[in-house]
C-alpha cells in the first residue's frame, strides 16, 4: 500500500463559504468512496474542496487561487464513453458533476467509470493536492490548461489502497486493489472474532472503540445481512451496556432478536429455543445454559452470533468475501459512531448523554489489578491468538466507573476466554478457580424484564428486574414509588412502579389496601395498580371538613422473604378528595320517616325505634315527602319501648353512613364512634347517651360525592346495667376517652342491636 505523507498547510480554513448538495443519482467517486455533499472554503489564496463535511477529511487543496467569488455546482446526465487523456478507463460514465469556482471560471468535471473516479480540470494555474483521511495522496502542477486525472482507489477498514497494489493486513489477509479499482481479499485467516462486552466493541482486527450512548449500532453488514447491537444504561445513567443483538436477513425480510434473559424473538414473536438446533429459514438457532447461538449459512461464508445476556461475539469463518461498503464496527471500530448508527431501530433521543458523580466506593487500583489477570499464566494459551489488551481496557473502563455487581467482575474474563475458544476450538477452564468465577451461565436466563428494566441480582439473593437509571431518576429524586393518585368517576387508584418495589425487596403480591382482599394488578409494563370504588371501598376511610370530603387508603404489606430483614413493612398512603357541594345544590327526601324493630338482648325483649326530626325539640318529624337540603341540621332520636330505666340504660355505641344499604360494605363515614362524636365530623352532637332508655344525636346533612346521592344511616346500640354507674361515655378529651374505652366491656351486651334508615336525592 502507498505510504502517505501529512500535508502541512500553512493556512487555517474558515467555515465553508459554499456548500452544495449533489444529485444522489450521480455522486462524486473520490478514491473509492461516493459523496453527495460538496463544500468549498477559501482563505489566503488557498481553496479547499472537501467531500462529505466541511472539515473533510477527503479534500482537494488548490493554492495560488485569487479572486474566488463563488461556487456553482450542477449535474449533467449524459453518457460519456471515454476520455482521450485516460485510455485505461473501463465502461462508461452515465453522468458527471460540474463545478465552477469564481469568476475566473476554473472548471472541474467529476466522472465515474464503473469503480474508477476521474476529474477533468480546466483553466487552473497553480498546485493541486488530493488528500484522503487527511493524508496526502497526489500533487499536480497545472498551467492554465485542461487536464484529466484519475481519482481511483479502493477503501477497506478506513484505509485507501491505490490501483494495482496488494498489501497484507494483519488478521485479515491479502488486500488487492486492481487497475479498475476493484477490491479483492484472499488468504484470510480461517476465523475472525468480534466481541461486544459492556460498552466496548473489539473488532475483527483486535482494535476497540467505546459506545457512550443508548443507540443501536451496526456490527456487521452486507447486501443480505445486517447485525446490530443495542446499548442501554443500568444502575447509572452515564455507563451503558450491551442490551440486545438484532439480526436482519434482508433478502428474506426476517428479523431475529437476541434479547435480555437470552430471550429470542423471531419477527417480534417470542420463540422457545431448545438445546437441539432449530432452523429458521437461513438461520440456525441453538440454546444452552451458556447462551444462545445463531448461525447464518451462505454459499460464500459462515457467520455465527453468540449472546449470553451480557456479551455478544461474532465469528466469521473462511472464506470471507467482504464488500467495500462494509461500514460496521466489527470491521472497523474506529469509525465515527454517527456513521454506523442504526437509526431505524434506535430509540428517539438515544444520543443524549448524562453525567453522574463518581462512585466513591470504587477502588480503581484494585480494579486494574483484577483486570490484569488476563495477562497471567491462566490465559497464556490464548495470548498468541487473541490480544488481551482490548479486553483489559474494557474491564478497566467499566469497573472503574460502575459498581462491581451482577457478575461484571467475571464478564470480561469470560468474554476473552470465549473469544479464544472460538478462534482455536480450545476451551480454557482452569482460570475460573483462581479468578473466583462460576461456570459459564447465561445471566438472567429466562427472566423477563420490560424496556425500562434490567435484570440484576436482587437484595433477596434472587434475580430481579430493576429500574433503569434514567427511567427511575424522577421517582427517586421525588422520593416516590409511582405516580400520584388518580381520582375520577367514584374511583381512586394509585400506580406503583414494579421495579422500584423489587428494589425494596417487596413482591407486589404481598401488598394490598386496608382491606387485605384488595390486592394490586400488574400490567404488561410491570406497573402495579391498586384501586377502590363506591362498589368496593377496600377499607377506604372517609373524612370531611367544611370544604372537602377526603377518601384515604393505604397500600401496605409485609415482606414475606426469609432472606431480607431490612425492609419488613411497606406503607404508602394515598387519598382522593372532592369539594363539598354548595348548600342549595341537592335536596334529600327520607325514604322512611321512622324505623322500628324488635330486639332480643339476653333476657330483654324490647322495641327499638329510630326517628328523624327537623327541630331540636323533636316536634317536627321528617316525613317521607319532606325535603332536606345539604348541610341542613337533622335530629335523630333512638327510643325504646319495653325497658325498665331502673335497670338498664340505652347506649349508642356508633352511628355511621354508607353509600349502600349494606352496613359493612362500600364507603363508610363515621358520625359516632365509641359513644362520642366522630372527630371527622364536627357537626355531630350526642345527647343523653347512656343515661336513659332513649337518646338522640344531631348532624348536618351530607352526601357521598359521585353519581348516586343515596345515604344510609346505621346505628349500633347496646344495653348497660345502670347499677354499674358507668354507662355514660366520657367524651371530654382524649385521656378520658381512652379510659372509657377500657370500661366498655361493662355495658356491651352479647346481642347489640343494629338499626338503619336512608335518604335519597
Amino acid at each position: 500500500m502507498r505510504h502517505f505523507l501529512f500535508l502541512m498547510a500553512a493556512v487555517s480554513l474558515m467555515p465553508a463559504a459554499e456548500s452544495e448538495q449533489i444529485n444522489g443519482s450521480c455522486p462524486i467517486n473520490y478514491y473509492g468512496k461516493n459523496y453527495t455533499q460538496f463544500n468549498v472554503t477559501f482563505v489566503n489564496n488557498v481553496a479547499a474542496m472537501c467531500f462529505g463535511t466541511v472539515e473533510g477529511p477527503d479534500c482537494m487543496i488548490l493554492t495560488s487561487v485569487t479572486n474566488l467569488t463563488g461556487v456553482t455546482v450542477d449535474t449533467i446526465f449524459t453518457e460519456t464513453a471515454s476520455i482521450p487523456r485516460l485510455p485505461d478507463l473501463v465502461g462508461t460514465s452515465p453522468c458527471f458533476v460540474r463545478v465552477f469556482l469564481g469568476w475566473l471560471e476554473i472548471s472541474f468535471k467529476f466522472y465515474t467509470f464503473m469503480k474508477q473516479g476521474v476529474v477533468e480540470i480546466d483553466k487552473f494555474d497553480g498546485n493541486l493536492t488530493t488528500e484522503v483521511e487527511g493524508q496526502l495522496v497526489d500533487t499536480w502542477q497545472l498551467k492554465n490548461s485542461s487536464r484529466a486525472e484519475y481519482l481511483s482507489g479502493c477503501r477497506f477498514m478506513s484505509e485507501l489502497f491505490l490501483p494495482n497494489t496488494t498489501t497484507f493486513q494483519v488478521g485479515v489477509g491479502l488486500v488487492n486493489c486492481n487497475s479498475m479499482a476493484f477490491l479483492t481479499i484472499s488468504e484470510i485467516r480461517d476465523r475472525s472474532v468480534c466481541t461486544v462486552t459492556g460498552s466496548t466493541v473489539i473488532d475483527f482486527s483486535g482494535q476497540s472503540s467505546l459506545v457512550d450512548d443508548r443507540c443501536a449500532y451496526t456490527l456487521y453488514s452486507n447486501s443480505s445481512i445486517h447485525v446490530a447491537a443495542v446499548f442501554k444504561e443500568r444502575r447509572r445513567k452515564d455507563v451503558v451496556f450491551l442490551d440486545r443483538v438484532i439480526i436482519e436477513l434482508l433478502d428474506l425480510d426476517s428479523v431475529f432478536q437476541l434479547g435480555p434473559g437470552v430471550k429470542v424473538l423471531v419477527n417480534n414473536t417470542n420463540v422457545n429455543i431448545s438445546s437441539v438446533s432449530e432452523e429458521h429459514e437461513e438461520l440456525e438457532l441453538h440454546q444452552d445454559q451458556t447462551g444462545v447461538t445463531a448461525t447464518i449459512y451462505k454459499s460464500d461464508y459462515n457467520l455465527t452470533v453468540f449472546f449470553n445476556g451480557d456479551t455478544a461475539q461474532i465469528l466469521l469463518r473462511h472464506p470471507w468475501l467482504l464488500e467495500e461498503n462494509l461500514d460496521s464496527l466489527c470491521v472497523n471500530s474506529s469509525l465515527t459512531l454517527s456513521d454506523v448508527r442504526s437509526s431505524e431501530i434506535s430509540d428517539q433521543g438515544c444520543e443524549t448523554q448524562y453525567s453522574e458523580p463518581a462512585d466513591e466506593s470504587i477502588n480503581c487500583t484494585t480494579v486494574i489489578e483484577h483486570c490484569q489477570v488476563l495477562n497471567g499464566t491462566d490465559f497464556a494459551d490464548c495470548h498468541a491468538v487473541v490480544d488481551s489488551g482490548p479486553y483489559i481496557a474494557a474491564c478497566n473502563q467499566t469497573l472503574c466507573h460502575y459498581p462491581d455487581v451482577d457478575g461484571l467482575r467475571c464478564e470480561f474474563l469470560e468474554a476473552y476466554a470465549h473469544a479464544c475458544s472460538l478462534k482455536q476450538d480450545h476451551m480454557l477452564d482452569d482460570w475460573r478457580t483462581n479468578a473466583n468465577c462460576p461456570a459459564p451461565m447465561a445471566f438472567c436466563n429466562d427472566t423477563h424484564c420490560v424496556d425500562h428494566e434490567f435484570c440484576a441480582d436482587g437484595i433477596n439473593g434472587q434475580i430481579n428486574c430493576f429500574c433503569r437509571a434514567i427511567f427511575a431518576s424522577d421517582f427517586r429524586s421525588n422520593n416516590t414509588l409511582g405516580d400520584p393518585a388518580v381520582c375520577m368517576d367514584n374511583t381512586g387508584s394509585i400506580t406503583l412502579v414494579g421495579c422500584l418495589l423489587e428494589e425494596k425487596g417487596f413482591r407486589y403480591t404481598d401488598l394490598h389496601l386496608n382491606d387485605d382482599s384488595c390486592g394490586g394488578h400488574r400490567d404488561m409494563d410491570h406497573m402495579v395498580t391498586f384501586n377502590f370504588s363506591d362498589s368496593n371501598a377496600c377499607g377506604t376511610v372517609v373524612t370531611a371538613n367544611d370544604s372537602v370530603v377526603l377518601y384515604k387508603n393505604t397500600v401496605t404489606g409485609l415482606n414475606t422473604s426469609e432472606i431480607v430483614a431490612n425492609f419488613d413493612k411497606f406503607h404508602v398512603n394515598f387519598s382522593c378528595y372532592q369539594n363539598q357541594p354548595e348548600v342549595q345544590s341537592i335536596r334529600f327526601t327520607i325514604k322512611e320517616n321512622s324505623v322500628a324493630q324488635q330486639v332480643k338482648s339476653e333476657s330483654w325483649n324490647y322495641t327499638l325505634k329510630m326517628t328523624a326530626y327537623k327541630d331540636a325539640g323533636r316536634t317536627q318529624p321528617v316525613m317521607s315527602e319532606t325535603e332536606i337540603q345539604l348541610n341542613q341540621r337533622v335530629w335523630v332520636e333512638l327510643m325504646t319501648e319495653g325497658l325498665n330505666d331502673n335497670l338498664v340504660f340505652l347506649v349508642t355505641n356508633s352511628c355511621w353512613a354508607t353509600n349502600g344499604s349494606a352496613p359493612y360494605e362500600g364507603l363508610r363515614y363515621d358520625l359516632i364512634s365509641d359513644g362520642c362524636p366522630s372527630p371527622v365530623e364536627p357537626s355531630v352532637n350526642v345527647m343523653d347517651n347512656g343515661v336513659a332508655v332513649s337518646n338522640s344525636f344531631t348532624f348536618n346533612m351530607f352526601h357521598f360525592t359521585g353519581r348516586s346521592y343515596e345515604v344510609y344511616l346505621h346505628c349500633a346500640v347496646a344495653l348497660c346495667p345502670n347499677q354499674s354507674g358507668d354507662c355514660q361515655p366520657s367524651c371530654g378529651g382524649p385521656s378520658k376517652r381512652r379510659r372509657r374505652r377500657g370500661a366498655r366491656s361493662e355495658y356491651v351486651d352479647e346481642s347489640p342491636a343494629l338499626i338503619s334508615m336512608s335518604w335519597s336525592n
